[in-house]
């Protein structure tokens, strides 16, 4: 499976690029045999990596909208609980649905199905009145699955090309925004809990802000746009880890200057 997401996104970047797809190409980009990356792209998972493609840029798009549109927003920028759709909520024609969210944001996806997906997934809760409530402004498919696959060839892909990026342009070249930040001499092991609550809570309103700056400016149908955004990400070092690469660096006669 992680397989095919690298073949997939190596594909992908390939097309964008104007460049024929074949199964050499996408061999000296995945180190995946010809013969594999021949069978991956010809096998049905591709379109199922397709589909969870959609559900993923669907599903984020309609969170998005449901905490920034001001038709679903109350008083004080208190997200709206959603019925399923307008009609659901007689003699009250000015409340918009669920439905009708998901056909401004996500046209042409079936807003049933995408529902049940942001249920399923702990995104939207059913709270049993016939009204739905967004518990959460971020989709994060469920581990395994097809879209939590992409997902994950994405995010490698994206941090690895501005480390390139950054690794080939010159002093003068501008550089990608690239920030890490330690604790010098480690951290308490019992002090990992509170680091994880902060970081979510000081994070979730770092991604809000640029959320809603690139939301203000972000339309369907421009021209001209390039696909970008940022990502951040909680690291722990395993000590195991740190020796295996320690080895192999002595091994391959590279000098460890840890």
């Amino acid at each position: 499976m992680a397989q095919d997401a690298y073949v997939n996104v190596a594909a992908a970047q390939l097309k964008a690029a104007g460049r024929e797809v074949t199964p050499d190409a996408v061999s000296i980009m995945t180190e995946v045999s010809s013969q594999d990356v021949s069978d991956l792209l010809l096998s049905p998972d591709d379109a199922k990596l397709g589909e969870a493609e959609q559900k993923i840029n669907a599903a984020a798009r309609v969170l998005v909208g449901w905490h920034t549109d001001r038709e679903y927003i109350g008083p004080y920028g208190l997200v709206r609980d959603l019925p399923l759709a307008r009609s659901d909520v007689p003699g009250k024609r000015d409340i918009r649905g669920f439905v009708e969210l998901a056909q401004r944001y996500c046209e042409g996806y079936p807003p049933k199905v995408l529902l049940d997906e942001l249920v399923r997934t702990g995104c939207v809760q059913d709270l049993g009145n016939g009204f739905y409530r967004a518990l959460t402004r971020s989709y994060v498919p469920e581990q395994l699955s097809a879209e939590s696959i992409r997902r994950f060839a994405q995010v490698v892909h994206n941090v690895i090309e501005t480390l390139e990026v950054n690794l080939r342009r010159s002093e003068s070249g501008v550089r990608r925004v690239e920030r890490t930040v330690f604790a010098d001499y480690g951290l308490p092991r019992d002090a990992l809990e509170a680091f994880d609550k902060y970081i979510r809570d000081r994070g979730q309103i770092f991604a809000d802000d640029i959320d809603n700056w690139l939301s203000a400016r972000s339309h369907e149908g421009q021209l001209g746009t390039v696909q970008t955004g940022i990502g951040f990400y909680h690291y722990v070092v395993n000590e195991e880890d740190e020796r295996d690469f320690g080895k192999t660096l002595r091994v391959e006669g590279v000098k460890d200057e840890k």
